[in-house]
């Protein structure tokens, strides 16, 4: 009998976003900035991992919550793949469900058409119609409300239509009424994603909102890991306002609460089996601390949302003393809400995630992943089947990709002078672009890595035709990392060419065996997709391991063997390599030079090269030629969208050294050049 605990943490984000500009949520950081207000004691969070997610840390620097070396929990930071911030949004994603197209939002007031018919059907006038925080508005315009009757109706920056009335000029029963009115009027493109009955009590000067809140949710237009739980028999307890969020579907049992301390009392009571309220010795207990949110997030009440985390911190231990071996626990949030902003809105913002116990054998590293991961870590867990619909369970996770090093605080003993790692990621990646989008203007579509050795001989078979229009070197851009072998200038330049138009070349690579993690080592193509680029030449000096791949020739690679990012049991992944389509438009166009050839590539680590009896084995896995490049950037760009081709120049056969490689290598440039001719010809095909 499995168990499976979601504690939702309402609103508490863990930094912006990339495209947090687009949302007007530039430094929102919920966690991160409340720390740099207001010190925070958090030691059971500390020890499952909150530390190593993002840095928690007060200014001057006092560590509230420092990272540890080994967590407890997995720590992880997610991301939503879905549009918009919104509460619904969030928890939708967060059962596998990916929302692409916002929710209609109104930042000027409803529109007649919604208006007129609400109402001609609850027979009453309207007072407010316009975006307000709730407390701000029930004050303004409550007295009116009570004297004329008419329902106050306003709305945020979320895709939410609130109605306020006061309890003893309009029931309960009939306030809850108008809001089923109002959810069947907004359908369509007024589809708005909640209505939300915000009952007060008080007088004027003095009102207060009541704990009677009821949210009416939009239906949710695809399956849920609750319906497919549903459908194998596993119960659901949704504590707060779960149930509502998903409009019933897949619960069991639903418990209405009227804070957080009240949410994690009952909490407690449901695992020790002592509540007369509802049962839960099997399945989820789903649960939304709205605290945070409601109360201190929207309030701008920094003090408020401290003291919250102080107090879910408190009850964890005993949450953890109830929780067997077969039993799991998540924490997690659903969109930001930074109190420290100038904003009372939802912030676009990662999201922490800390699953306990900590799976065996998971590195030592933060997961990079979605929102879904946890709808599909609880119905891996409870339903022991494949996750069949959005996210990657995070008790299976693969150790080649999504993951970023976090490292302690290294300081003085005041704590000045403490040094956090720089995490190479989405954030790293939008910044960069933003410096190159402002230094040299829109990218060109296509990029081009040069590898060991090919970049002055190429710049020499172009230098007659081609003009540079900007040039930095690797250093100045942001977050990137100039790497220090040989061969590499660590040089980025567009070049403005009569045959091929604009191309940007990266003037070497990074490699894994210069102590880089993955996330540094894609930094690069990740920036180049976030500038705009959508298609990439990937190019390597490589060692030929079969006959048609001699000294001189040039390997479209089809396939790779990455033993760099490999398999749990150490074998090899196999990853793509240039794309199908432009390999098949290659062939059929004859474009393909006589020296070139197609084949596998095996990306070893290094930094040494191969010996003979390694280059027999990767020949008996079928492979053509052999490097220590590739895998990294391949990956980063099917993550992102973008094409790839990638070409070997094969500089040597068997055993050699870097300074014949180097020397091989420079005397490719014509080559090379034919072979980039032949790709960029067969592209404009496509």
């Amino acid at each position: 009998m499995r168990r499976f605990v979601f504690m939702m943490l309402d609103g508490v984000g863990v930094g912006e976003l990339p495209d947090a500009a687009s949302y007007g949520d530039i430094g929102s950081n919920t966690l991160g900035n409340l720390s740099r207000l207001v010190d925070l004691d958090l030691p059971n969070l500390q020890r499952l991992g909150l530390g190593n997610i993002v840095p928690i840390i007060n200014v001057p620097p006092v560590i509230n919550v420092p990272p540890v070396a080994a967590p407890a929990a997995l720590p992880g930071r997610l991301a939503p793949r879905s549009a918009g911030k919104d509460t619904t949004v969030g928890h939708w994603e967060h059962m596998g469900l990916i929302t692409p197209v916002p929710f209609p939002t109104y930042p000027h007031g409803f529109p007649e058409e919604v208006l007129r018919p609400f109402r001609e059907r609850i027979g009453r006038g309207l007072l407010g119609n316009k975006p307000a925080s709730g407390t701000a508005i029930i004050d303004e315009l409550g007295e009116r409300h009570i004297q004329t009757g008419c329902p106050i109706v306003y709305t945020s920056a979320d895709s939410v239509f609130q109605i306020a009335t006061h309890v003893e000029i309009v029931p309960l029963e009939q306030l809850y009424e108008w809001c089923e009115i109002a959810r069947d009027i907004l359908r369509g493109k007024h589809a708005i994603a909640r209505v939300i009955a915000r009952p007060f009590a008080g007088s004027p000067g003095g009102f207060s909102r009541t704990k009677d809140r009821r949210d009416f949710s939009l239906a949710p237009p695809g399956p849920l890991y609750l319906d497919l739980l549903s459908e194998q028999g596993v119960p659901v307890v949704a504590l707060g306002k779960i149930s509502e969020i998903y409009a019933g579907r897949g619960v069991t049992e639903k418990v209405k609460v009227g804070s957080n301390i009240e949410n994690l009392e009952l909490l407690l009571d449901l695992l020790r089996g002592r509540s007369n309220k509802a049962s839960f010795s099997e399945g989820l207990l789903f649960t939304n601390l709205v605290d945070f949110d409601m109360v201190w997030g929207h309030r701008n009440d920094p003090e408020g949302f401290a003291r919250g985390l102080e107090a879910v911190d408190a009850a964890l231990p005993a949450i953890l003393q109830e929780l067997t071996p077969e039993d799991r626990l998540v924490i997690s949030a659903d969109h930001g809400v930074d109190p420290t902003t100038r904003s009372t809105d939802h912030s676009r913002e990662y999201v922490p995630a800390l699953l306990y116990p900590r799976p065996s054998g998971s590195p030592d590293m933060v997961w990079e992943g979605s929102f879904a991961d946890t709808g599909a870590t609880v119905y891996a867990h409870l339903a022991t089947e494949i996750p069949r619909l959005a996210g990657s369970p995070l008790e299976q996770l693969r150790p080649d990709r999504g993951w970023r090093h976090y490292t302690s605080v290294v300081g003085a003993p005041s704590g000045e002078g403490a040094v956090w790692p720089t995490n190479a990621g989405p954030e790293e990646a939008a910044h960069a672009a933003h410096w190159l989008r402002r230094r040299c203007g829109d990218p060109p579509e296509i990029a081009v890595v040069l590898g060991s050795g090919l970049t002055a001989p190429l710049k020499s078979a172009l230098r007659q035709n081609g003009r540079v229009s900007f040039c930095c070197d690797y250093a100045e851009i942001p977050g990137w990392t100039r790497g220090e072998v040989e061969g590499h200038p660590g040089v980025l330049e567009v070049l403005e060419d009569p045959a091929w138009g604009a191309l940007v070349f990266l003037e070497g690579r990074l490699h894994p065996y210069e102590g880089l993690d993955l996330g540094e080592l894609q930094l690069a193509v990740r920036t180049l997709a976030a500038w705009g680029v959508r298609r990439l030449i990937l190019t390597c000096a490589a060692g030929g391991l079969a006959p048609e791949t001699s000294a001189g020739s040039i390997l479209l690679v089809n396939e790779i063997l990455d033993f760099q990012f490999p398999r749990p049991d150490g074998s090899p992944a196999r990853l793509v390599g240039t794309d199908p389509m432009l390999t098949s438009a290659l062939i059929q166009s004859a474009r393909l030079p006589d020296f070139i050839r197609r084949g596998v590539h095996a990306a070893v680590p290094g930094p040494q090269y191969e010996t003979e009896a390694e280059n027999q084995f990767l020949r008996r896995l079928g492979a053509s030629c052999v490097s220590m490049s590739f895998p990294a950037e391949v990956r980063a760009a099917r993550e992102e969208g973008i094409a790839v081709a990638a070409l070997a120049v094969v500089t040597n056969e068997g055993a050699t050294s870097h300074e014949k490689v180097l020397e091989s290598a420079s005397a490719q440039g014509h080559r090379l050049q034919a072979a980039l001719s032949a790709v960029l010809g067969a592209w404009n095909t496509l």
